[in-house]
Protein backbone atom coordinates (compact mmCIF):
# COMPACT_ATOMS: atom_id res chain seq x y z
CA UNK A 1 0.00 0.00 0.00
CA UNK A 2 3.42 2.52 0.54
CA UNK A 3 3.38 2.72 -2.87
CA UNK A 4 -0.04 3.10 -3.97
CA UNK A 5 -0.37 7.05 -5.85
CA UNK A 6 -3.40 8.73 -4.11
CA UNK A 7 -5.42 12.19 -5.22
CA UNK A 8 -4.59 14.86 -2.83
CA UNK A 9 -7.43 16.08 -0.90
CA UNK A 10 -7.96 17.61 2.53
CA UNK A 11 -11.60 17.77 4.57
CA UNK A 12 -12.62 17.81 7.76
CA UNK A 13 -13.37 14.15 9.06
CA UNK A 14 -16.95 14.83 9.18
CA UNK A 15 -16.95 15.37 5.25
CA UNK A 16 -14.72 12.17 4.83
CA UNK A 17 -17.05 9.28 6.62
CA UNK A 18 -20.20 10.82 4.30
CA UNK A 19 -18.63 9.05 1.29
CA UNK A 20 -17.75 5.51 0.97
CA UNK A 21 -14.83 4.00 2.58
CA UNK A 22 -13.81 0.76 2.53
CA UNK A 23 -11.89 -1.24 5.74
CA UNK A 24 -8.45 -1.10 4.70
CA UNK A 25 -9.04 2.38 4.40
CA UNK A 26 -10.68 3.09 7.68
CA UNK A 27 -7.77 1.20 9.30
CA UNK A 28 -4.98 3.47 7.37
CA UNK A 29 -7.29 6.30 8.23
CA UNK A 30 -7.29 5.27 12.11
CA UNK A 31 -3.74 4.41 12.10
CA UNK A 32 -2.81 7.73 11.02
CA UNK A 33 -4.79 9.40 13.52
CA UNK A 34 -3.73 7.40 16.17
CA UNK A 35 0.43 7.93 15.25
CA UNK A 36 -0.57 11.42 14.94
CA UNK A 37 -2.26 12.00 18.24
CA UNK A 38 1.06 9.89 19.89
CA UNK A 39 3.31 12.34 18.16
CA UNK A 40 1.08 14.74 19.92
CA UNK A 41 1.74 13.68 23.73
CA UNK A 42 5.16 13.27 22.80
CA UNK A 43 5.81 16.87 22.28
CA UNK A 44 3.56 17.68 25.35
CA UNK A 45 -0.15 18.22 24.04
CA UNK A 46 -3.16 16.38 24.27
CA UNK A 47 -6.66 16.80 22.19
CA UNK A 48 -9.68 18.38 23.88
CA UNK A 49 -12.03 18.00 21.43
CA UNK A 50 -13.05 14.99 19.22
CA UNK A 51 -15.47 16.51 17.77
CA UNK A 52 -15.10 15.25 13.63
CA UNK A 53 -15.74 18.57 12.44
CA UNK A 54 -12.89 19.70 14.38
CA UNK A 55 -10.76 17.15 12.68
CA UNK A 56 -8.91 17.86 9.47
CA UNK A 57 -8.01 14.49 7.39
CA UNK A 58 -6.64 14.39 4.01
CA UNK A 59 -3.25 13.39 1.88
CA UNK A 60 -0.66 15.88 -0.07
CA UNK A 61 0.50 16.29 -3.11
CA UNK A 62 3.47 13.85 -2.66
CA UNK A 63 1.25 11.08 -1.16
CA UNK A 64 1.23 12.18 2.30
CA UNK A 65 -1.06 11.26 4.64
CA UNK A 66 -1.87 13.71 7.70
CA UNK A 67 -4.50 14.27 10.57
CA UNK A 68 -4.96 18.04 12.16
CA UNK A 69 -6.82 18.09 14.97
CA UNK A 70 -7.73 21.52 15.55
CA UNK A 71 -8.35 21.68 19.16
CA UNK A 72 -5.28 21.01 22.12
CA UNK A 73 -4.00 22.45 24.72
CA UNK A 74 -0.89 22.06 26.67
CA UNK A 75 -0.90 18.97 28.65
CA UNK A 76 1.11 20.57 31.91
CA UNK A 77 -0.14 18.24 34.91
CA UNK A 78 -2.20 15.15 35.11
CA UNK A 79 -0.71 13.15 32.12
CA UNK A 80 -1.36 9.91 32.25
CA UNK A 81 -4.95 10.53 32.86
CA UNK A 82 -4.95 12.95 29.51
CA UNK A 83 -3.11 9.98 27.86
CA UNK A 84 -5.54 7.47 28.76
CA UNK A 85 -8.81 9.30 28.12
CA UNK A 86 -7.28 10.41 24.85
CA UNK A 87 -6.93 6.50 24.05
CA UNK A 88 -10.03 6.04 24.67
CA UNK A 89 -12.33 8.96 23.17
CA UNK A 90 -10.34 8.63 19.72
CA UNK A 91 -11.34 4.50 20.00
CA UNK A 92 -14.54 5.73 21.05
CA UNK A 93 -14.87 8.43 18.19
CA UNK A 94 -14.49 5.81 15.69
CA UNK A 95 -16.44 3.13 16.66
CA UNK A 96 -19.15 5.72 16.37
CA UNK A 97 -18.25 6.74 12.89
CA UNK A 98 -17.74 2.93 11.77
CA UNK A 99 -21.06 2.30 13.51
CA UNK A 100 -23.04 5.69 12.41
CA UNK A 101 -23.70 5.95 16.10
CA UNK A 102 -21.92 8.22 17.20
CA UNK A 103 -24.39 10.94 18.00
CA UNK A 104 -26.35 9.04 20.01
CA UNK A 105 -23.88 6.30 21.13
CA UNK A 106 -22.71 6.12 25.15
CA UNK A 107 -19.92 4.86 27.11
CA UNK A 108 -21.83 2.07 29.12
CA UNK A 109 -24.29 1.06 26.13
CA UNK A 110 -21.17 0.50 23.87
CA UNK A 111 -19.37 -1.12 27.13
CA UNK A 112 -22.18 -3.20 27.74
CA UNK A 113 -23.00 -4.08 24.34
CA UNK A 114 -19.95 -4.09 22.18
CA UNK A 115 -20.67 -7.93 20.47
CA UNK A 116 -23.16 -5.88 18.45
CA UNK A 117 -20.82 -3.44 17.29
CA UNK A 118 -18.10 -6.20 15.79
CA UNK A 119 -19.80 -6.43 12.38
CA UNK A 120 -19.48 -3.16 11.69
CA UNK A 121 -15.80 -2.93 12.79
CA UNK A 122 -12.45 -3.95 10.69
CA UNK A 123 -11.90 -7.52 11.65
CA UNK A 124 -8.05 -6.36 12.51
CA UNK A 125 -9.64 -4.11 14.80
CA UNK A 126 -11.97 -5.90 16.67
CA UNK A 127 -10.15 -6.90 19.23
CA UNK A 128 -8.26 -3.78 19.79
CA UNK A 129 -11.00 -2.08 20.50
CA UNK A 130 -12.09 -4.24 22.78
CA UNK A 131 -9.08 -3.77 25.25
CA UNK A 132 -9.91 0.07 24.99
CA UNK A 133 -13.72 0.06 25.54
CA UNK A 134 -14.98 -2.90 27.24
CA UNK A 135 -11.68 -4.12 29.22
CA UNK A 136 -10.58 -0.78 30.20
CA UNK A 137 -6.96 -0.81 28.67
CA UNK A 138 -5.01 2.32 27.54
CA UNK A 139 -2.66 1.40 24.61
CA UNK A 140 -2.04 3.47 21.49
CA UNK A 141 -3.54 1.93 17.98
CA UNK A 142 -0.28 2.52 16.31
CA UNK A 143 1.67 0.23 18.76
CA UNK A 144 -1.00 -2.21 18.73
CA UNK A 145 -0.67 -2.94 14.81
CA UNK A 146 3.00 -2.52 14.95
CA UNK A 147 3.15 -5.54 17.62
CA UNK A 148 0.50 -7.77 15.73
CA UNK A 149 2.09 -7.51 12.40
CA UNK A 150 5.31 -8.19 14.12
CA UNK A 151 3.75 -11.01 15.19
CA UNK A 152 2.37 -12.07 12.13
CA UNK A 153 5.99 -11.52 10.40
CA UNK A 154 7.17 -14.15 12.71
CA UNK A 155 4.55 -16.55 12.26
CA UNK A 156 5.13 -16.84 8.60
CA UNK A 157 8.64 -16.69 9.00
CA UNK A 158 8.56 -19.72 11.45
CA UNK A 159 6.13 -21.44 9.05
CA UNK A 160 8.45 -21.33 5.60
CA UNK A 161 11.46 -22.21 7.91
CA UNK A 162 9.36 -25.31 8.98
CA UNK A 163 8.23 -25.76 5.49
CA UNK A 164 11.67 -25.87 3.55
CA UNK A 165 11.48 -26.44 0.15
CA UNK A 166 12.82 -23.06 -2.20
CA UNK A 167 11.49 -20.34 0.59
CA UNK A 168 13.56 -21.87 3.27
CA UNK A 169 15.70 -19.22 5.27
CA UNK A 170 14.37 -16.35 3.73
CA UNK A 171 12.77 -13.44 5.95
CA UNK A 172 9.44 -11.36 5.21
CA UNK A 173 10.15 -7.92 6.75
CA UNK A 174 6.64 -7.15 6.37
CA UNK A 175 2.74 -8.20 6.01
CA UNK A 176 0.25 -7.67 3.87
CA UNK A 177 -1.92 -4.85 5.44
CA UNK A 178 1.35 -2.98 7.77
CA UNK A 179 0.50 0.58 8.45
CA UNK A 180 3.37 0.79 9.84
CA UNK A 181 5.76 4.38 9.51
CA UNK A 182 8.56 2.37 7.71
CA UNK A 183 5.71 1.45 5.04
CA UNK A 184 4.00 4.62 5.03
CA UNK A 185 4.52 8.48 4.65
CA UNK A 186 2.42 10.43 7.44
CA UNK A 187 3.08 14.07 7.85
CA UNK A 188 3.41 15.30 11.54
CA UNK A 189 0.85 18.03 12.69
CA UNK A 190 2.06 21.41 13.09
CA UNK A 191 1.51 21.84 16.59
CA UNK A 192 0.29 25.50 18.20
CA UNK A 193 2.55 27.93 18.83
CA UNK A 194 5.74 25.69 17.65
CA UNK A 195 7.40 28.38 15.98
CA UNK A 196 7.48 30.38 19.62
CA UNK A 197 10.23 27.28 20.73
CA UNK A 198 11.98 29.76 23.60
CA UNK A 199 8.85 29.39 25.59
CA UNK A 200 8.01 25.46 25.55
CA UNK A 201 11.18 24.28 25.52
CA UNK A 202 11.69 23.63 29.24
CA UNK A 203 8.43 22.23 29.36
CA UNK A 204 8.91 19.80 26.81
CA UNK A 205 12.20 18.92 28.11
CA UNK A 206 11.18 18.02 30.90
CA UNK A 207 7.81 16.33 29.87
CA UNK A 208 9.63 14.04 27.46
CA UNK A 209 11.02 11.76 30.06
CA UNK A 210 7.68 11.26 31.79
CA UNK A 211 6.00 10.41 27.92
CA UNK A 212 8.15 7.76 27.17
CA UNK A 213 7.93 6.28 30.18
CA UNK A 214 4.27 6.34 30.09
CA UNK A 215 4.13 5.61 26.77
CA UNK A 216 6.65 2.20 27.47
CA UNK A 217 4.46 1.35 30.12
CA UNK A 218 1.35 0.92 27.88
CA UNK A 219 3.40 -1.38 25.42
CA UNK A 220 2.97 -4.08 28.04
CA UNK A 221 -0.89 -4.86 28.08
CA UNK A 222 -1.03 -4.52 24.31
CA UNK A 223 1.65 -7.51 24.31
CA UNK A 224 -0.23 -9.54 27.19
CA UNK A 225 -3.85 -9.35 25.66
CA UNK A 226 -2.30 -10.17 22.09
CA UNK A 227 -0.81 -13.72 23.77
CA UNK A 228 -4.04 -14.08 25.67
CA UNK A 229 -5.89 -14.13 22.16
CA UNK A 230 -3.63 -17.53 21.07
Amino acid sequence: MGDMIRMPFEETLDEYTKSYHNNDEYTRLFYVMDSTMKYIHGKGYYVINFNPKNIVVGVTSDNRDFVNFKSLDVMDDDITNKINSNIYNLAFLEIGLLSETLDYLKPDFLKENYSQFKIFIPEALVNYYQMIVVNGGHSYLCDYIEIKNKQEVSKLNKALEEDGGVNKGRSYVKSTGHYGNDDEKIVPMKLPNQDNKDNIAAFVTNYVLAFMVIASSLLIPIIAFLLGQR
